[in-house]
């Protein structure tokens, strides 16, 4: 099986993707407990990417965030 060059991996910026603690859902707030990025692949396959909460934010983890000169991913 042929691996795809490292520039076609997925990669996610290291700043915080979401902000804020409630939703509304049905006119009424509500708290969040998690928050997470559905990925879904050519095959019908979904990968979920759990974001970390943080500094009043939800960050993607290390392991998929890339260095802040655009470099490879850190972690």
């Amino acid at each position: 099986m042929t691996q795809s060059p490292p520039e076609d991996d997925l990669v996610l910026p290291p700043v915080p993707l979401v902000t804020g603690s409630t939703v509304r859902v049905g006119g009424t707030g509500r708290r969040v407990s998690r928050v997470e990025l559905v990925v879904s692949t050519e095959d019908g396959e979904e990968l979920r990417i759990p974001l970390d909460h943080h500094h009043g934010g939800w960050w993607p983890p290390a392991a998929r965030t890339s260095a802040p000169d655009g470099g490879p991913p850190i972690g």
